[in-house]
This record gives structure tokens, sequence and C-alpha cells, in this order.
């Protein structure tokens, strides 16, 4: 009879400190982007006061949902799932980037008229009325590439402008839900979540990407859900926040 054998955190413990020595000699980049950006995430996601961390499975009804996309992104899927709970008549993007998230929200929402706004063209980014994040994002320019030429086009109108300068007002009340994904300084994500507020329906969702890792979306969402009948939730294993103008949390 084979012998039982027993391990826990401590019998992993030496193995575990000599090989992040090790990858961390061998690959100082890698520790500092990695290591020491998921353990930055993790305090700022404990430090947060007004944005509250849930799991996936407090949002009433989100398990009974199945969606359709390519495992590229868990985000995606959950950004998707919400909206095939949720069954938005109109879904606003604010940065399209190549339009995959887009596609997904299209494809998995058949009943959906989807807006998507980007800049029109790279060169603008040196004339934008705010201040702008990650240059590398310019570095080839395809916005909307991923949904070019599928039957879900019909579906998705693509603006373009400044979202900090952009005419708003046609969508205003009108989005059950939208997503801000746009710059991550601060005041774009302020103005754009204004801009956002200002377009939702009765009972519309509001979705943002990347909290906590930029400072920006950090610090401004933390100030939003601050403010009186304005309750953010992070859900925990993502880089999305949402609040809602109805219950969707157990």
């Amino acid at each position: 009879m084979e012998q039982i054998r027993v391990v826990n955190s401590v019998h992993i413990l030496p193995g575990v400190a000599v090989g992040l020595v090790s990858n961390t000699i061998r690959n100082p980049k890698g520790f500092r982007y990695g290591v020491m950006r998921e353990v930055w995430n993790l305090l700022n996601k404990q430090a947060a006061k007004a944005v509250e961390n849930i799991d996936v499975n407090r949002i009433a009804g989100i398990e009974k949902i199945e969606v359709s996309l390519t495992v590229n992104s868990y985000d995606r899927a959950i950004l998707c799932a919400l909206s095939a709970m949720l069954q938005p008549k109109t879904f606003f993007e604010v940065g399209t980037y190549l339009g995959e998230t887009t596609l997904a929200i299209a494809r998995n929402n058949p009943g959906t008229q989807v807006y998507t706004l980007d800049l029109a063209s790279p060169e603008e980014r040196h004339t934008a009325a705010l201040e702008m994040t990650v240059d590398d994002l310019f570095d080839r320019w395809d916005r909307g590439s991923a949904f070019k030429g599928t039957p879900e086009s019909a579906r998705i109108e693509v603006l373009t402008g400044d979202s900090a300068t952009f005419d708003f007002s046609p969508y205003a009340g009108k989005m059950d839900m939208a997503f801000v994904d746009a710059s991550h300084t601060y005041s774009y994500v302020k103005a754009d979540t204004e801009a956002v507020l200002g377009m939702l329906s009765p009972d519309g969702v509001i979705l943002w990407h990347d909290y906590p890792g930029f400072p920006g979306v950090y610090a401004y969402l933390n100030e939003l859900g601050g403010t009186p009948g304005r309750k953010i939730y992070h859900i925990s294993g993502t880089r999305l926040a949402f609040s809602s103008r109805r219950n969707l949390v157990n």
C-alpha cells in the first residue's frame, strides 16, 4: 500500500522562495511587471473605501448565462455574460481599439444596437482635449478590424471623435448598457463617465475596464463611489467595475 503523502504550504515554501529568487534574477522585468503589479493591484483593492469587491456569482442570474466568444479574455466573457443576462436594446462603448469587445457584445446580443466611439486617426492623440495614456495603443491603427465584414457589423455604428468634446446629446437617456474603456487618465475617465451617465436609460448599467490597475481609473471610481446613491462594484478576478440603476447584486 502506497504511503499517503501530506503536502501543505510549509512544505512548498522553500521551493517557492528559491524559484522566486531564481526567476527574478533571470527576468527582473517579469518580476516588476508581473508579481509587483499583482501585489499592487491587490493592495489597491483591499484599500478601496468606495468600491466593493464581489465574486461574480453574487450577480443575480449570471450563473444561467452561456456566451460565445474566442477564449482570450475572461473580462470580455464576464462582460458578455452580463449583457446577455440584461439583454440591452442599446450598448455604447467608449474606446473601440480592435473591436473585439464590440464584436463579442453584438454576437451575444442579436437584438442589440451597438455604438462604439474612438479617435478618427492616430494623429488626433496629439490634439486631444485631455491627458492621454498608453502610447503603444497607437502603434498600429486598425480600429474595429475585428468586426469589419462580419454579419454583426450591420448592428454596429462606428463613431469617431475625441470623447472629451464629442456631442453625446443625440443618445441622452437611450443607452441600456455602456462600457468605458478609452484613455485611462483621471481626467478622461471622469469626462467619459459623466457623458455616459447622461446617456443611460432609467435601468441602465455602466461598466469600466482596467480597475484597479490604472491610477486614474482607481482614483476616480473611488471618488465617484463615495457620492450618495452611487454604488460601484469590482468583480473579483477581473478588471471590471460596474454601477447599475437597478439592483443586480445578491
